[in-house]
């Protein structure tokens, strides 16, 4: 099984080198259109690179604890309601990201054989399977934050 630390470091990494890579992307970009001779893939890889960048984000946002929540709101409540609604929201994320996995991954099977406008070599199914990797990561995120994120719920 793989450890929170781990996980934590890949998703560290693989989103430091998408950072980079999106940089040098627009920097490319940039340079070539000053220069008289625009990219014509500028424009269509920047955007998935960024759509990569929020997903993936997203499953260390989760991993960290930080996604949305409502935390002042729900101290309000004894021990016995937090528990409830804690194991309750979780069950909501859960089953919200399988559903999100499982079309997700439909999507993708539509899509086999359809390619990228300006670079006809990259399949659309390539770039749109960042919806079922980056949910079954937020479900992954999710299970090694639970302990983590269970005691800072009945915590008073």
């Amino acid at each position: 099984m793989i450890s929170a630390k781990a996980y934590d470091k890949y998703l560290q990494y693989f989103l430091f080198f998408q950072m980079i890579s999106l940089s040098i992307t627009v920097l490319l970009g940039v340079c070539f259109r000053w220069a008289g001779h625009s990219l014509v893939w500028y424009d269509e890889i920047a955007g998935i690179q960024l759509a990569w960048i929020t997903y993936f984000g997203s499953a260390y946002a989760s991993l960290k604890g930080l996604h949305i929540g409502m935390p002042t709101l729900i101290k309000v409540f004894s021990k016995d309601i937090r528990k409830i609604l804690f194991v309750l929201s979780k069950i909501i994320i859960f089953l919200f990201f399988l559903v999100l996995t499982y079309y997700g991954t439909k999507v993708i099977i539509v899509l086999r054989g359809d390619t990228l406008v300006t670079l006809d070599w990259i399949p659309q199914s390539f770039v749109q399977s960042v919806i079922p990797v980056s949910s079954l990561l937020i479900i992954i995120s999710e299970f090694l934050s639970y302990k983590e994120a269970y005691e800072q719920t009945i915590k008073d």
